[in-house]
């Protein structure tokens, strides 16, 4: 997991909706609260919540290397080098290396989450149909 070089201090919007992370000024902190009840947060989710406050507050260039690129969409290199080679991504090469647009990453990432966002709607949909969220508070039916 990568190491957190400098403390960020994340801090709750006021009127933050249950759900989003938030936190105190307190250094590298990140909480959720769902129906107003506090949550604990994994060590991942608040790397991840971290990486993605830090990466938020950075000026992008106007291009990417592929290990940026790679830091930028958090996959590896040769996945980057692939969706270039399949066409997903553009790029130019300045000698043998290769530059990506940012706005194509930014463009790709977003289509990324939006995908993964109605892959778990989909998902959520399925579950919900198949009664894995009925009202269990009266024991199982049978």
């Amino acid at each position: 997991m990568p190491r957190i070089a400098k403390k960020n201090t994340l801090r709750r919007a006021s009127g933050a909706q249950a759900g989003e992370a938030g936190g105190n000024a307190g250094g590298d902190s990140v909480s959720v609260a769902v129906n107003g009840v506090r949550v604990e947060v994994s060590p991942e989710l608040k790397a991840a919540v971290l990486r993605a406050h830090q990466a938020s507050r950075r000026n992008l260039p106007v291009e990417m290397t592929t290990t940026q690129a790679a830091e930028f969409l958090d996959v590896s290199r040769p996945f980057v080098i692939k969706l270039i080679q399949r066409g997903d991504l553009p790029c130019r090469l300045v000698g043998k290396h290769r530059r990506i647009p940012t706005g194509a990453l930014v463009e790709y990432r977003e289509k990324m989450f939006q995908e993964a966002r109605q892959a778990a709607n989909e998902m959520s949909r399925l579950a919900q149909d198949a009664g894995f969220y009925d009202d269990q508070r009266n024991g199982p039916s049978r």
